[in-house]
């Protein structure tokens, strides 16, 4: 637990007409495009397991980490 508590977490308004507008183009849940917004605003990496979220991040340039 000691290793979670210390990764800095950050809290960020919800862009949504943007991510549904990314659900739409990307054939996605609105959730998984909130994350790619997320990410595409604040220029921050992904690292996901989940297959089509993944594709829809590497086509809109999101850059993506691996494990």
């Amino acid at each position: 637990m000691a290793l979670f508590s210390a990764i800095p977490l950050r809290y960020v308004g919800i862009d949504l007409s943007n991510a549904l507008a990314i659900a739409h183009q990307t054939n996605l849940y609105a959730y998984d495009a909130y994350f790619l917004d997320c990410a595409l605003r604040h220029s921050a990496p992904l690292l996901t397991l989940d297959g089509p979220l993944h594709a829809a991040a590497a086509h809109l340039g999101v850059n993506l980490m691996e494990i």
